[in-house]
């Protein structure tokens, strides 16, 4: 999932490169600028990320689940994800199910990150949003207990952690 928006200071706009494991509704989102439209660079990284954090929990990276959005379609992100050994699968446009996570995150990062944090700030600072985006994944992961089908109450931690 990305998330755009220009601030004042910086050339280009600024992206929230985001991740969810659709299991255990566990998250990992990054910011980062570029001239004009995301990039593959950054979603490859986060990935490779995503594997190694997988990894040192016990887990593997098995399958990737991304839109028709050209990052996804680069062959840099197709190398990384042949590296990291997913299943790359592209979601059939239309489909609503595989997107519900997404959505469901992006409207409620909204709410209890970014709302607050550009009323926090006179004007917004990359920097400060980078910090703000590093705290709320810990609340998200850690702190909330998530009512969904499969965490029945329990924190995304929970479920992904050992």
């Amino acid at each position: 999932m990305l998330l755009h928006g220009r601030l004042s200071g910086i050339r280009g706009a600024a992206w929230q490169y985001t991740a969810i494991d659709v299991a255990s509704s566990y998250m990992w989102a990054e910011i980062h600028v570029t001239p004009r439209n995301p990039s593959a660079r950054y979603i490859s990284a986060l990935a490779r990320r995503v594997a190694q954090d997988l990894a040192r929990r016990g887990w593997r990276l098995e399958k990737v689940m991304a839109d028709n959005a050209s990052e996804f379609r680069s062959s840099e992100f197709t190398t990384a994800s042949e590296r990291l050994h997913g299943h790359h699968v592209f979601i059939r446009a239309g489909a609503p199910r595989p997107t519900v996570a997404s959505s469901a995150f992006s409207a409620r990062s909204c709410r209890k990150c970014w709302r607050p944090a550009f009323a926090r700030y006179l004007i917004p600072k990359l920097t400060g949003l980078r910090l703000d985006l590093d705290r709320y994944p810990h609340y998200y992961n850690s702190d909330r207990a998530h009512t969904g089908r499969l965490t029945k109450g329990r924190t995304p931690e929970e479920l992904i952690g050992r």
